[in-house]
This record gives C-alpha cells, structure tokens and sequence, in this order.
C-alpha cells in the first residue's frame, strides 16, 4: 500500500509510506471512489483523480538526476529555451548512453 486517504467534513488527510501528511482542503462534501491505480474524488463542481507518481517521472524531475531520460529532458529544455549549454547537454547524453 503506497498511501492512506483520511477524509472529514471538508478535509482529506493522506498519508504516505514516509509518514509525511499531505492535505487537500475542499469547500463543500466530496466522494472517494477507490480505483485500481488511485481515487477519484468527485465533488458537486469537479472530478480529481489522485494517484501515485510513476517512478519514471520521478527518475526525471529528481533534482540532480542523471538518469538518461533526465539527460535527455534537461537537453530538450536548453533546446527550447534556444540555450548554449544544448550542445553540451547532447554531447554529455551521448557519451553517458
């Protein structure tokens, strides 16, 4: 089990494997619906849908990761912003891969 929901009158309560609360405050009554691969919260004006972050994503945006999607990330961003350090970014992914 990755996380445990808690939910009063207008605040929901998780708690992770790290013991670290993280809470979501809602201004009217919602509904958990449990699914396979997280909760959908439906509320008189929305629908969420809480679920775990994929260790994928997370081996990306780690601050410091050099992971090689990481690498690759970090290059598109220099490439979009039209950015020097592009051309090192591609040669250093190139020779980790």
């Amino acid at each position: 089990m990755d996380a445990v929901l808690l939910y009063w009158d207008d605040m929901l309560l998780m708690m992770g494997p790290d013991g670290e609360p993280v809470t979501y405050l809602y201004d009217e009554p919602i509904i958990l619906i449990p699914e396979c691969d997280g909760v959908r919260i439906l509320s008189n004006a929305s629908m969420e849908f809480l679920q775990r972050v994929p260790d994928s994503t997370v081996s990306i945006f780690t601050i410091g990761s050099t992971s090689p999607a990481a690498l690759l990330y970090d290059a598109l961003d220099h490439f979009d912003r039209r950015s020097a350090k592009v051309e090192t970014s591609f040669l250093f992914f190139f020779s980790v891969a």
